[in-house]
């Protein structure tokens, strides 16, 4: 399956599409940047002895310049990564000032942040370390096995956070989270309403497919391609719903690893060599 399009590729394409349009989107509320604003800085008042020590590097990337070019640096950043996937110096560099830049605002502004920034993180880290391999093929192997890991691991630990919560276990939580303003779909929230036991299904459902995701690695393969389909469809159905566009691509961008990775496990050991040089 990926000897015309190497996964690593589309996973890179993928994450940097998220980054760059997340980056250009906020660029687009600059005027929030000001200070009391949402978007404003909060570096002074997270480290005080930091900006006690150093007043006037905190007053710099406190203001709002800063956070231009933070934003404008990793949406350049991200274009170039988008563009030229195959370039290990671009991925290499690139990822490393996605990496910095990412860090960076999570110390600059750590309201908002949620498992899609997180997950790009890992992408961003992970592409960009095994750039520096120069084994094409061991550079592929690294990359996917470890993205389809952080995936699995963060598909269960979201699963296990749940099922240990009442509201969750009560087949609740689903109809709570849609009726908020900032979460919400008043059509979809209307029809839980109206029957509540869609929204229990949609609860318990989450649950189920979240902790029992590992088993994509021990189903038969149309069976395993099935799972991931469904999730696909779950995190586009959040974006639909709940306007958190952001996991569509950041989880999206693993999941051509959690494909390779189980086509690679009914390969033969010569046969897996093979199509890892491609």
């Amino acid at each position: 399956m990926f000897q015309s399009v190497r996964p690593e590729i589309v996973s890179r394409r993928i994450a940097s599409l998220g980054t760059l349009v997340s980056s250009v989107e906020i660029l687009t509320q600059v005027k929030r940047f000001k200070r009391d604003e949402l978007l404003a800085s909060q570096i002074a008042a997270g480290h005080p002895n930091f900006a006690r020590r150093f007043p006037r590097l905190v007053h710099a990337l406190d203001s709002r310049a800063a956070a231009v070019a933070t934003y404008g640096i990793q949406a350049a950043a991200s274009a170039a990564t988008l563009i030229w996937p195959r370039s290990r110096a671009v991925q290499m560099w690139g990822g490393a000032v996605l990496v910095a830049a990412g860090g960076f605002d999570r110390i600059r502004s750590p309201y908002g942040a949620d498992g899609a920034d997180q997950l790009q993180q890992v992408i961003n880290v992970t592409l960009s370390a095994t750039a520096t391999f120069t084994d094409a093929r061991e550079r592929r192997e690294v990359a996917m096995r470890a993205l389809a890991l952080e995936t699995t691991i963060s598909y269960v630990a979201s699963g296990v956070v749940k099922a240990v919560s009442p509201v969750w276990l009560k087949g609740e939580a689903f109809a709570g989270i849609i009726g908020t303003q900032a979460y919400g779909d008043k059509r979809l929230f209307a029809l839980v309403t109206k029957y509540p036991l869609v929204g229990r299904i949609i609860s318990w459902g989450t649950i189920v497919a979240e902790v029992g995701f590992p088993l994509v690695f021990i189903l038969p393969k149309p069976a395993a391609r099935a799972y991931l389909g469904l999730m696909a469809a779950f995190h586009l159905g959040i974006g639909q719903f709940m306007g958190l566009n952001r996991f569509v691509l950041a989880f999206g961008a693993t999941h051509p690893a959690l494909l390779y990775v189980i086509d690679q496990r009914s390969l033969s050991a010569a046969d897996r060599k093979s199509l890892t040089m491609n």
